[in-house]
Protein backbone atom coordinates (compact mmCIF):
# COMPACT_ATOMS: atom_id res chain seq x y z
CA UNK A 1 0.00 0.00 0.00
CA UNK A 2 1.09 3.16 -0.52
CA UNK A 3 1.52 6.05 1.77
CA UNK A 4 -1.41 8.50 1.48
CA UNK A 5 -0.59 11.65 0.20
CA UNK A 6 -3.35 14.38 -0.91
CA UNK A 7 -5.05 13.29 -4.54
CA UNK A 8 -4.17 15.48 -7.26
CA UNK A 9 -6.88 16.45 -9.63
CA UNK A 10 -6.44 18.58 -13.05
CA UNK A 11 -7.08 21.66 -14.30
CA UNK A 12 -7.03 21.24 -18.68
CA UNK A 13 -5.75 24.57 -19.73
CA UNK A 14 -6.58 25.91 -23.01
CA UNK A 15 -5.21 24.57 -26.33
CA UNK A 16 -2.39 27.41 -27.41
CA UNK A 17 -0.98 27.23 -30.66
CA UNK A 18 2.80 28.31 -31.42
CA UNK A 19 2.81 31.30 -32.88
CA UNK A 20 6.15 30.59 -34.39
CA UNK A 21 7.92 27.30 -35.47
CA UNK A 22 10.87 28.26 -33.27
CA UNK A 23 11.73 27.00 -29.46
CA UNK A 24 11.00 30.46 -28.12
CA UNK A 25 7.59 30.44 -30.11
CA UNK A 26 7.33 26.77 -28.20
CA UNK A 27 8.01 27.99 -25.49
CA UNK A 28 5.79 31.04 -25.39
CA UNK A 29 3.03 28.85 -26.24
CA UNK A 30 3.58 26.38 -23.05
CA UNK A 31 3.35 29.59 -20.93
CA UNK A 32 0.45 31.09 -22.17
CA UNK A 33 -1.32 27.62 -21.66
CA UNK A 34 -0.04 27.68 -18.26
CA UNK A 35 -0.23 30.98 -17.04
CA UNK A 36 -4.10 32.10 -18.30
CA UNK A 37 -6.49 32.74 -15.66
CA UNK A 38 -9.29 30.40 -17.15
CA UNK A 39 -9.50 26.71 -18.06
CA UNK A 40 -10.27 25.00 -21.66
CA UNK A 41 -14.01 25.57 -20.95
CA UNK A 42 -13.19 29.29 -19.91
CA UNK A 43 -14.30 28.69 -15.87
CA UNK A 44 -11.95 30.21 -13.62
CA UNK A 45 -9.15 27.74 -12.70
CA UNK A 46 -8.92 27.52 -8.50
CA UNK A 47 -7.08 28.58 -6.27
CA UNK A 48 -5.61 25.58 -4.99
CA UNK A 49 -4.14 25.11 -8.68
CA UNK A 50 -3.13 28.48 -8.63
CA UNK A 51 1.34 27.65 -9.45
CA UNK A 52 3.39 30.85 -10.27
CA UNK A 53 4.40 30.94 -13.65
CA UNK A 54 6.95 33.33 -14.72
CA UNK A 55 8.49 33.61 -18.44
CA UNK A 56 11.97 33.80 -18.36
CA UNK A 57 13.35 36.33 -21.09
CA UNK A 58 16.68 37.33 -22.35
CA UNK A 59 16.27 40.61 -25.02
CA UNK A 60 12.80 39.15 -25.36
CA UNK A 61 13.35 36.16 -26.39
CA UNK A 62 12.04 33.69 -23.95
CA UNK A 63 13.91 30.97 -23.29
CA UNK A 64 12.66 29.55 -20.27
CA UNK A 65 9.55 29.16 -17.84
CA UNK A 66 9.85 28.35 -13.64
CA UNK A 67 6.71 26.87 -12.51
CA UNK A 68 6.08 27.02 -9.10
CA UNK A 69 3.60 24.90 -6.46
CA UNK A 70 1.10 26.92 -4.78
CA UNK A 71 2.83 28.16 -1.61
CA UNK A 72 -0.37 27.41 0.79
CA UNK A 73 0.72 23.37 0.33
CA UNK A 74 3.57 23.44 2.66
CA UNK A 75 5.95 21.60 -0.16
CA UNK A 76 9.61 21.69 -0.07
CA UNK A 77 10.12 25.15 -2.38
CA UNK A 78 9.82 22.41 -6.06
CA UNK A 79 10.55 24.49 -9.34
CA UNK A 80 9.51 22.93 -12.82
CA UNK A 81 12.24 24.49 -15.39
CA UNK A 82 11.20 24.28 -18.60
CA UNK A 83 13.83 25.51 -21.05
CA UNK A 84 15.60 25.88 -24.45
CA UNK A 85 17.18 28.09 -26.71
CA UNK A 86 18.50 27.73 -30.06
CA UNK A 87 22.18 28.36 -29.54
CA UNK A 88 22.46 26.34 -26.47
CA UNK A 89 24.93 26.83 -23.90
CA UNK A 90 26.14 24.68 -21.52
CA UNK A 91 22.95 23.76 -18.98
CA UNK A 92 23.79 20.78 -16.74
CA UNK A 93 21.82 18.34 -18.26
CA UNK A 94 20.87 14.70 -16.86
CA UNK A 95 22.49 11.49 -18.29
CA UNK A 96 22.18 9.70 -20.93
CA UNK A 97 20.82 13.11 -21.92
CA UNK A 98 22.81 15.97 -23.35
CA UNK A 99 22.47 19.52 -24.37
CA UNK A 100 21.54 20.20 -28.09
CA UNK A 101 20.26 23.75 -29.98
CA UNK A 102 16.32 24.13 -30.19
CA UNK A 103 15.62 21.45 -27.78
CA UNK A 104 13.03 22.01 -24.99
CA UNK A 105 14.31 20.63 -21.52
CA UNK A 106 12.61 19.99 -18.30
CA UNK A 107 14.14 19.83 -14.41
CA UNK A 108 13.39 20.21 -11.26
CA UNK A 109 14.94 21.83 -8.25
CA UNK A 110 13.83 21.44 -4.87
CA UNK A 111 14.67 23.35 -1.64
CA UNK A 112 14.59 26.94 -2.34
CA UNK A 113 16.46 29.19 -4.03
CA UNK A 114 15.96 32.14 -6.71
CA UNK A 115 15.77 32.39 -10.23
CA UNK A 116 19.47 32.18 -11.36
CA UNK A 117 19.54 31.18 -15.56
CA UNK A 118 18.49 28.18 -17.16
CA UNK A 119 21.69 27.45 -18.03
CA UNK A 120 23.64 27.85 -15.23
CA UNK A 121 25.23 24.89 -13.73
CA UNK A 122 22.42 25.45 -10.82
CA UNK A 123 19.61 27.17 -12.45
CA UNK A 124 18.06 28.20 -9.13
CA UNK A 125 20.71 29.68 -6.66
CA UNK A 126 20.31 27.38 -3.51
CA UNK A 127 18.71 23.93 -3.55
CA UNK A 128 19.26 20.32 -4.88
CA UNK A 129 18.48 20.31 -9.12
CA UNK A 130 17.57 17.51 -10.95
CA UNK A 131 19.47 18.22 -14.68
CA UNK A 132 17.48 18.63 -17.71
CA UNK A 133 16.12 15.24 -19.88
CA UNK A 134 15.04 16.05 -23.91
CA UNK A 135 11.66 16.87 -22.73
CA UNK A 136 9.93 15.59 -26.11
CA UNK A 137 10.45 14.55 -29.79
CA UNK A 138 12.83 17.15 -31.57
CA UNK A 139 11.12 18.04 -34.53
CA UNK A 140 7.68 19.19 -32.29
CA UNK A 141 9.68 21.85 -30.99
CA UNK A 142 9.18 23.88 -34.51
CA UNK A 143 6.23 21.53 -35.68
CA UNK A 144 4.04 21.29 -32.90
CA UNK A 145 0.48 22.66 -34.15
CA UNK A 146 -0.95 22.08 -30.10
CA UNK A 147 0.55 22.42 -26.92
CA UNK A 148 -2.31 21.00 -24.83
CA UNK A 149 -1.37 21.05 -20.56
CA UNK A 150 -2.69 20.21 -17.77
CA UNK A 151 -2.05 21.10 -14.26
CA UNK A 152 -2.40 19.56 -10.73
CA UNK A 153 -1.97 21.27 -7.49
CA UNK A 154 1.63 20.01 -7.15
CA UNK A 155 2.20 18.57 -10.95
CA UNK A 156 2.31 19.56 -14.71
CA UNK A 157 1.65 17.22 -17.50
CA UNK A 158 2.16 18.58 -21.26
CA UNK A 159 0.68 17.01 -24.11
CA UNK A 160 2.46 18.48 -27.43
CA UNK A 161 0.54 17.65 -30.39
CA UNK A 162 2.31 17.68 -34.35
CA UNK A 163 -0.44 15.62 -36.02
CA UNK A 164 -3.00 12.86 -34.90
CA UNK A 165 -0.07 10.29 -33.79
CA UNK A 166 2.90 12.98 -33.53
CA UNK A 167 3.16 13.92 -29.90
CA UNK A 168 5.78 14.35 -27.07
CA UNK A 169 4.36 13.96 -23.53
CA UNK A 170 6.50 15.21 -20.31
CA UNK A 171 5.20 14.97 -16.64
CA UNK A 172 7.31 16.96 -13.74
CA UNK A 173 6.74 17.55 -9.87
CA UNK A 174 5.78 15.65 -6.90
CA UNK A 175 5.34 12.66 -9.21
CA UNK A 176 5.41 9.51 -7.05
CA UNK A 177 3.35 8.90 -3.98
CA UNK A 178 6.03 7.07 -1.56
CA UNK A 179 5.29 3.40 0.43
CA UNK A 180 5.72 4.78 3.87
CA UNK A 181 5.74 7.63 5.74
CA UNK A 182 9.68 7.32 6.13
CA UNK A 183 11.05 11.30 5.84
CA UNK A 184 14.65 9.71 6.25
CA UNK A 185 14.78 7.27 3.14
CA UNK A 186 11.29 6.49 1.30
CA UNK A 187 10.44 10.30 0.79
CA UNK A 188 11.25 13.90 1.21
CA UNK A 189 10.31 16.03 4.62
CA UNK A 190 6.74 16.74 3.19
CA UNK A 191 5.88 13.14 2.08
CA UNK A 192 6.44 13.65 -1.80
CA UNK A 193 8.72 12.55 -4.30
CA UNK A 194 9.87 14.69 -7.20
CA UNK A 195 10.88 14.47 -10.00
CA UNK A 196 10.30 14.09 -13.71
CA UNK A 197 9.37 11.51 -16.80
CA UNK A 198 9.68 12.08 -20.39
CA UNK A 199 8.58 10.58 -23.83
CA UNK A 200 12.21 12.33 -25.20
CA UNK A 201 13.71 13.67 -27.89
CA UNK A 202 14.12 10.68 -30.37
CA UNK A 203 10.94 9.79 -31.44
CA UNK A 204 7.12 10.72 -30.59
CA UNK A 205 5.38 8.84 -27.76
CA UNK A 206 4.82 5.30 -28.82
CA UNK A 207 1.51 3.75 -30.24
CA UNK A 208 2.06 1.17 -28.04
CA UNK A 209 3.28 2.63 -24.59
CA UNK A 210 0.54 0.55 -22.62
CA UNK A 211 2.36 -2.79 -23.78
CA UNK A 212 5.56 -2.16 -24.30
CA UNK A 213 7.73 -2.62 -21.34
CA UNK A 214 10.58 0.39 -22.36
CA UNK A 215 8.25 2.92 -24.08
CA UNK A 216 6.83 5.81 -21.94
CA UNK A 217 6.51 5.91 -18.28
CA UNK A 218 9.48 3.63 -18.32
CA UNK A 219 13.15 4.29 -18.79
CA UNK A 220 15.43 3.78 -21.81
CA UNK A 221 19.10 4.11 -21.12
CA UNK A 222 20.34 5.45 -24.24
CA UNK A 223 20.41 9.23 -25.19
CA UNK A 224 16.94 11.29 -26.27
CA UNK A 225 14.85 8.53 -25.88
CA UNK A 226 12.09 8.36 -22.96
CA UNK A 227 13.18 8.40 -19.64
CA UNK A 228 12.10 8.92 -15.54
CA UNK A 229 13.89 10.00 -12.82
CA UNK A 230 13.18 11.18 -9.07
CA UNK A 231 15.20 12.76 -6.46
CA UNK A 232 16.58 10.18 -4.27
CA UNK A 233 15.08 11.74 -1.20
CA UNK A 234 17.08 14.65 1.15
CA UNK A 235 19.98 14.12 -1.60
CA UNK A 236 20.81 15.55 -4.78
CA UNK A 237 20.99 11.87 -6.19
CA UNK A 238 18.29 10.88 -9.34
CA UNK A 239 17.35 7.75 -9.59
CA UNK A 240 16.26 6.58 -12.50
CA UNK A 241 13.12 4.94 -12.75
CA UNK A 242 9.83 3.74 -14.13
CA UNK A 243 6.51 1.68 -14.04
CA UNK A 244 7.33 -2.11 -13.12
CA UNK A 245 4.54 -3.56 -14.76
CA UNK A 246 3.06 -2.85 -18.60
CA UNK A 247 -0.84 -2.65 -19.32
CA UNK A 248 -2.80 -5.69 -20.36
CA UNK A 249 -6.31 -4.91 -21.62
CA UNK A 250 -7.76 -8.26 -20.47
CA UNK A 251 -9.61 -8.64 -24.10
CA UNK A 252 -10.87 -5.14 -23.40
CA UNK A 253 -14.40 -5.50 -22.61
CA UNK A 254 -16.05 -2.38 -21.15
CA UNK A 255 -16.73 -4.04 -17.60
CA UNK A 256 -13.05 -4.63 -17.46
CA UNK A 257 -12.49 -0.53 -17.16
CA UNK A 258 -15.42 -0.30 -14.45
CA UNK A 259 -16.30 -1.35 -10.99
CA UNK A 260 -19.36 -2.92 -10.07
CA UNK A 261 -20.76 0.49 -9.09
CA UNK A 262 -20.01 1.66 -12.51
CA UNK A 263 -17.26 3.85 -11.77
CA UNK A 264 -14.47 3.97 -14.10
CA UNK A 265 -11.20 2.67 -13.06
CA UNK A 266 -7.54 3.55 -14.48
CA UNK A 267 -4.49 1.13 -13.53
CA UNK A 268 -1.80 2.59 -10.88
CA UNK A 269 1.69 2.16 -12.31
CA UNK A 270 3.84 1.05 -9.15
CA UNK A 271 7.80 2.55 -9.75
CA UNK A 272 10.80 1.15 -9.41
CA UNK A 273 14.66 1.72 -9.70
CA UNK A 274 15.88 1.15 -13.61
CA UNK A 275 18.43 -1.65 -13.28
CA UNK A 276 18.90 -2.31 -17.18
CA UNK A 277 17.21 -0.16 -19.87
CA UNK A 278 12.95 -0.59 -19.62
CA UNK A 279 13.73 -2.73 -17.14
CA UNK A 280 12.02 -1.70 -13.31
CA UNK A 281 12.91 -4.10 -10.98
CA UNK A 282 15.08 -2.45 -8.76
CA UNK A 283 13.69 -1.06 -5.20
CA UNK A 284 10.46 0.04 -5.10
CA UNK A 285 9.54 3.90 -4.92
CA UNK A 286 6.18 4.58 -4.90
CA UNK A 287 3.49 4.75 -7.36
CA UNK A 288 2.73 7.32 -10.01
CA UNK A 289 0.39 9.72 -8.82
CA UNK A 290 -2.64 11.38 -10.13
CA UNK A 291 -2.03 9.31 -14.38
CA UNK A 292 -3.64 6.11 -14.41
CA UNK A 293 -3.48 4.19 -17.56
CA UNK A 294 -6.79 3.56 -19.42
CA UNK A 295 -6.85 1.10 -22.53
CA UNK A 296 -7.58 2.98 -26.16
CA UNK A 297 -9.10 5.87 -25.91
CA UNK A 298 -9.39 9.17 -28.06
CA UNK A 299 -7.58 12.13 -27.07
CA UNK A 300 -9.22 15.29 -25.94
CA UNK A 301 -12.16 13.47 -24.61
CA UNK A 302 -13.27 13.35 -21.41
CA UNK A 303 -15.90 11.72 -19.04
CA UNK A 304 -18.20 14.17 -17.50
CA UNK A 305 -21.51 13.48 -14.93
CA UNK A 306 -23.71 16.22 -16.13
CA UNK A 307 -21.40 19.44 -16.82
CA UNK A 308 -18.82 18.67 -13.95
CA UNK A 309 -15.87 16.87 -16.10
CA UNK A 310 -14.77 13.37 -13.69
CA UNK A 311 -11.18 12.66 -15.76
CA UNK A 312 -9.69 14.05 -18.95
CA UNK A 313 -8.33 11.22 -21.72
CA UNK A 314 -4.93 11.75 -23.29
CA UNK A 315 -3.85 9.21 -25.74
CA UNK A 316 -1.53 8.71 -28.83
CA UNK A 317 -4.22 9.58 -31.56
CA UNK A 318 -6.34 12.58 -31.25
CA UNK A 319 -8.90 11.41 -34.60
CA UNK A 320 -9.07 7.42 -33.43
CA UNK A 321 -8.70 5.68 -30.20
CA UNK A 322 -5.19 5.12 -28.98
CA UNK A 323 -3.03 3.36 -25.88
CA UNK A 324 -4.37 6.23 -23.37
CA UNK A 325 -4.15 7.30 -20.20
CA UNK A 326 -6.68 9.32 -17.60
CA UNK A 327 -5.94 12.25 -15.19
CA UNK A 328 -8.54 12.89 -12.56
CA UNK A 329 -10.63 16.06 -13.27
CA UNK A 330 -11.03 19.20 -10.76
CA UNK A 331 -14.78 18.30 -9.58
Amino acid sequence: MAFPVPPLTFVRCADVSPAAATIAGFLDAIYTALSAVNDYRGTAKPASHAWTFTQRQVSAVTNAITCEAPAALGLISPVVIIAGKATVGTPTMLAPDTAFNSICNIGINKNGGVYNSWDAALPMTSGQWSGYYRAVYSALNVTATIVRCFVSQETIFIQCIGSATVQGWMYAGGILQPYTNDTALACETDGRIYGMTVSGGTSSVSATWLSAASAMFSHQTSASTNHSAVFQPNTATMYACGTRTIYSTGGGTIPETQDSSGAYIGDIMDFGRNITSGQNAGTRLGTLRGVYRAGNIQSGRYLRSGATDLYHYVSVDTSNVGNGLMLPAVA
